[in-house]
């Protein structure tokens, strides 16, 4: 079986909403990043692409009509895969098993989320927010024995109650995860990873290099005020739970001696990933799980992973997988996560990825993991490592 390594790794800003990158369209957001690439594709050759987006407002083939748009590129094979907030982790996924069993050398990834145009989503963020603001919030015991895989905030909820995650420890950790973001921007710890988007409206062109959502005004007074946004007794606000945004990320994934023999460095190493599904009695439960069953796997144990990147849509379920896992805070989110930087979607898992194998670079540090819950009821984990080798340069 082949080794896979990711040989190069790039992703947009993260655009508030509105923001920013509200004008740019869907599969333009999503060429610039594989352009981005360029300096490494060029230099081999591309079998295939596929791209993950939750909710793609391309119907014909986003990864297909984004490709189209990139010089050098056309002749690619690309397909779109959708698992919702996993999309892009199962887009990962399905690359390296391809690549592991010989059925390609390289294959370009990317990630695409564009929830300024997308009026389901949009529709349903339009919802709460009515709900909040007019006090016409259920209750949890109104909801309690309704709640279905995809009903993400109540099965936060369900969570807070069932382990005692209180309102606290949520807007704790979600001012924990804001620090760490804007301190790891004011370092400058994101510029390798961020592709600046430029683009042009009425003649104007817009230029983006930062993510924006950490630009919006999230003190401590105003998320320990915030009320309720999802159930009138219930611990999630607008602030503990991470707020929608636009990216889009792409990675090249190589056989490791296909990408040695062309000269090219190599980031990291992708030793495994696992995807799991859990029976409805354990909504919820799913990252802690698929993490355990990938260490297991592998012969590896939670003190031997440097860097954890878990999943941020909501604090209490970030809380449940660290507190299950006994996970250290030094070692989790380090730069902070999505409760900070913001929530594309079936993006949000290929960002993740990047953002850790980054920060395994610069710490040398041997192994990483990311996980993405898929509904309450499914995840997937992913195990990197660091091997410390000459061709990382």
């Amino acid at each position: 079986m082949n080794r896979v390594v990711i040989i190069d790794a790039k992703r947009s800003p993260m655009g508030s909403i509105p923001g920013e990158l509200n004008g740019v369209e869907e599969t333009v957001l999503l060429s610039k990043v594989f352009e981005a690439l360029h300096r490494t594709w060029k230099k081999i050759e591309v079998d295939e692409a596929v791209t993950g987006s939750s909710f793609p407002l391309e119907r014909d083939n986003l990864c297909r009509k984004a490709v189209q748009m990139v010089k050098g590129l056309e002749n690619v094979p690309s397909y779109t895969i959708c698992k919702t907030c996993a999309s892009s982790d199962e887009a990962l996924r399905d690359a390296y098993f391809k690549i592991k069993a010989g059925g390609a050398e390289a294959i370009l990834v990317g990630g695409c989320e564009k929830i300024s145009n997308s009026s389901y989503v949009l529709r349903y963020m339009k919802r709460n927010v009515k709900g909040a603001v007019s006090g016409k919030l259920p209750c949890f015991s109104d909801i309690e024995d309704k709640i279905q895989e995809n009903d993400m905030a109540y099965i936060s909820e369900m969570l807070s109650k069932r382990y005692h995650i209180t309102r606290k420890q949520q807007d704790d950790f979600a001012l924990d995860s804001i620090y760490k973001a804007r301190l790891a921007a004011q370092k400058g710890r994101f510029k390798e990873e961020i592709t600046q988007i430029a683009y042009e409206v009425q003649g104007q062109w817009h230029r983006v290099d930062e993510d924006t959502c950490l630009k919006a005004a999230r003190e401590e007074d105003v998320v320990r005020s915030s009320q309720p946004f999802f159930l009138a007794d219930g611990a999630l606000t607008q602030y503990n739970a991470a707020p929608m945004c636009d990216c889009a990320a792409a990675v090249l994934v190589a056989n490791r001696d296909y990408a040695l023999k062309k000269g090219i460095n190599i980031y990291a190493e992708m030793t495994d990933s696992v995807s799991i599904g859990v029976s409805k009695i354990k909504k919820g439960k799913a990252m802690a799980e698929c993490i355990s069953k990938l260490l297991k796997r592998n012969l590896l144990q939670v003190s031997d992973i440097d860097l954890f990147e878990i999943n941020e849509s909501f604090a209490s379920q970030a809380i449940y997988t660290k507190q299950q896992l006994g996970i250290e805070t030094d070692r989790m989110n380090v730069n902070g996560g999505n409760l900070a930087l913001g929530y594309p979607i079936g993006a949000t898992g290929l960002r993740m990825s990047i953002s850790l194998i980054y920060e395994m670079l610069r710490r040398r540090a041997r192994y990483g993991i990311s996980v993405m819950c898929a509904g309450g009821c499914m995840a997937i984990a992913t195990l990197f490592e660091n091997v410390f080798s000459t061709e990382k340069g």
